[in-house]
């Protein structure tokens, strides 16, 4: 498998797959439990969740400098893991057969050169995993986790560069400017662009659907303002930092017009 965990078309698609991720992330969450888990309106949860996170970056960072030939095969295994799991919880909570998540699985490994099936399997891992851990907190502490994480892709992108470097590692040579494959221009958004924003469109979801839904248009506004300033400036861009701003100017109008 190549260019796993990530959206990958022409610019065009990738709107469309993002707006499809971030309206089945707020199906699947609908509605939202009445309560929440324990830790879900603790501040603190956001900051757990993002030193999981550079956990993380560092253990895939420190295998690229040691055997970088395995990472891919470790990313693979994550995302089939990952795909059997999220497929198995929709089936569950449908009703649906528990064949699905193995036939889902089995259709990744078959048509893995398809991209096609790359983007739906990118999609229910992204949504359903958005949708679990959305409803699971308070908006308070979601808006607190985008924040950390639009700085954190800011000083990944800009500063570190090791947002970058990992992006390399993975294969995913197409920045959000994009580049040429065949006779189309291919672009590339990675997981993190659509399920952190997603997650806190979700959250909202306990304050009401107008505003939920506002905050994801406003995502995917931000999404296409960095897609654009990104083949302006003909250079990578980190897009949480824009779709944050964006979508908080969406969801405060969400807030205001549910209190009036």
């Amino acid at each position: 498998m190549s260019d796993v965990l990530v959206l990958k078309g022409s610019f065009r698609a990738i709107v469309a797959l993002y707006v499809i991720a971030m309206l089945l992330s707020l199906f699947l969450a609908w509605p939202p439990p009445s309560e929440l888990p324990p830790g879900g309106e603790n501040p603190g949860t956001a900051g757990t969740f993002l030193f999981y996170v550079l956990i993380a970056t560092a253990f895939f960072l420190l295998i690229i400098k040691i055997w970088p030939w395995i990472l891919r095969y470790i990313i693979n295994a994550l995302e089939i893991f990952f795909l059997l799991g999220t497929t198995a919880l929709i089936a569950e909570s449908y009703g649906l057969p528990m064949t699905i998540p193995f036939l889902s699985v089995l259709a990744r490994i078959i048509w893995w050169r398809s991209t096609i099936v790359q983007n739906v399997s990118t999609i229910i891992i992204i949504s359903v995993s958005t949708a679990v851990v959305g409803v699971s907190l308070a908006p308070t502490v979601a808006t607190i986790l985008i924040t950390l994480f639009a700085i954190y892709d800011y000083v990944s992108v800009f500063i570190t560069k090791h947002m970058v470097t990992l992006a390399k590692a993975l294969g995913a040579k197409a920045d959000r400017e994009g580049r040429v494959e065949g006779n189309a221009k291919i672009h590339m958004l990675g997981a993190g662009d659509i399920a952190i924003p997603g997650i806190f469109a979700v959250s909202l979801l306990r304050v009401g659907i107008v505003p939920a839904v506002l905050a994801a248009t406003g995502a995917t506004l931000g999404l296409v303002w960095t897609m654009r300033l990104a083949k302006r400036w003909r250079r990578v861009l980190p897009a949480l930092p824009s779709i944050t701003f964006v979508e908080f100017i969406f969801a405060a109008i969400g807030l205001l017009s549910s209190s009036l």
